[in-house]
């Protein structure tokens, strides 16, 4: 990208593409020395696990919010472009596949397929970046898909970043570290390649006779094969002062293994994520809960790619003065229990001024767990009729008796209590 593009007239590949060219040709050699590259466009990068990882958790965590409109601080009703921007698809859909085109190429391209009455998009419809190329003629930039000129007006395009050579197109991470991604790609080929064709012998037998032949050695060995090679575990007979040495990976081999580790924290910080994120080894990381754990995800990651769709897609698709925003709430959303402990205290008023109410009403914690605002009535339980007859009542106690009662002084006295129904001859002591 030695060159730059002159105004006036079109320019050439790469800088008239929205997506990076295929690499194999010669200025990818010229830059980087070799010929073939493991990983030259997204379709080889995305073999790489890690980056397949780091654009899933970008792709689906966005999709899972829904987008609302706002004028300042109020929420709108929420138009049917929001919803679903194309009928034909559903909102996560379209939502997932501009991202990933934002991260792989980046841009992310949508067409305007129609208009309200009064001129506002109403509908729109997902273009691959990789169909689309990027010409300026007089400072005025043209879109195409293969042949066809798409209409300026309609085209909603999201960039990232900004190439400075020809800004009017963004980068994508696959072209910003295509070398990182290259060298991650070949450790995984090496290994492959270790595994199937290259690797270390699983053991070394080391016989005792100075003058074994080579044609010897080859019968020894597959004589062992044919007895050793399986599930079973026979016992071996050997000649004395064979040795038999089981073998490892080598040192290098080893050191690779160390290096895909330390490959994972170079995607990790290519798609401006913690390692955590992509399995890298993590020291010192203590237990946290899931909603400070997403919470210093959507701060430090989500959140620039968000600010950049919702600015775009409001310039393009909502009267001025609206805003599109994407409903955090999913990703900040704590477990149940945390959830409702927190709730339960911006509900109660503060200790100092017990007679102010809480920063959170009864109604709008409701609606933060995605409860109807009002409860419904608690329907009445009867209790089914007892049947059981009724004790008799107990009558009071008779009186203490006098001083001069005879009975006084003998220990305690004894009263029984006669019920109405019962005859006194019939209560014994």
């Amino acid at each position: 990208m030695g060159e730059i593009v002159q105004q006036g007239a079109y320019a050439t590949q790469p800088w008239n593409r929205v997506v990076f060219p295929h690499e194999r040709n010669p200025y990818w050699s010229a830059a980087y020395g070799t010929s073939s590259p493991f990983v030259w466009d997204v379709e080889s990068a995305l073999r790489i696990p890690s980056v397949s990882r780091a654009t899933a958790l970008y792709s689906g965590l966005i999709r899972q919010c829904a987008m609302d409109a706002y004028r300042g601080t109020v929420p709108l009703e929420r138009p049917r472009l929001l919803d679903r921007p194309d009928p034909t698809r559903t909102r996560a859909w379209f939502v997932g596949v501009s991202v990933e085109d934002y991260f792989w190429h980046g841009n992310a391209v949508a067409l305007v397929t129609s208009r309200n009455s009064e001129g506002w998009p109403s509908s729109a419809s997902w273009i691959p970046a990789a169909w689309v190329s990027i010409t300026t003629v007089d400072g005025r930039a043209s879109y195409w898909a293969g042949s066809r000129e798409l209409p300026t007006r309609d085209v909603v395009h999201i960039r990232r970043g900004a190439d400075r050579y020809n800004p009017i197109r963004g980068v994508g991470v696959i072209e910003q570290h295509l070398a990182t991604l290259d060298r991650a790609g070949l450790e995984e080929e090496y290994e492959r390649t270790s595994l199937t064709g290259h690797g270390v012998p699983s053991v070394a037998i080391i016989a005792p006779n100075p003058l074994l032949s080579q044609e010897e050695a080859d019968e020894g060995k597959v004589a062992w094969m044919d007895k050793y090679n399986g599930p079973g575990r026979e016992p071996a007979i050997l000649p004395f002062g064979t040795t038999v040495t089981p073998l490892g990976w080598s040192p290098a081999d080893s050191q690779m293994v160390e290096a895909r580790k330390m490959s994972l924290i170079d995607v990790a910080n290519a798609f401006n994520l913690d390692g955590y994120w992509l399995g890298a080894e993590m020291r010192g990381l203590t237990y946290r809960s899931p909603g400070p754990l997403y919470l210093g995800l959507l701060r430090t990651s989500l959140e620039p790619v968000m600010a950049d769709f919702e600015q775009g897609w409001a310039d393009s698709w909502l009267p001025r003065g609206q805003e599109v925003r994407f409903d955090r709430l999913q990703l900040t959303r704590d477990d149940f229990g945390a959830s409702v402990d927190a709730l339960a205290k911006a509900i109660a008023p503060p200790m100092s001024a017990p007679d102010l109410g809480g920063i959170m009403s009864p109604t709008e914690a409701r609606l933060y767990l995605g409860l109807p605002a009002e409860m419904e009535d608690a329907p009445t339980v009867t209790s089914p009729v007892d049947t059981t007859p009724a004790e008799p009542p107990a009558t009071e106690p008779p009186p203490e008796p006098d001083q001069g009662d005879s009975n006084a002084g003998a220990g305690p006295t004894i009263h029984y209590a006669i019920p109405s129904y019962a005859r006194p001859e019939e209560v014994t002591r």
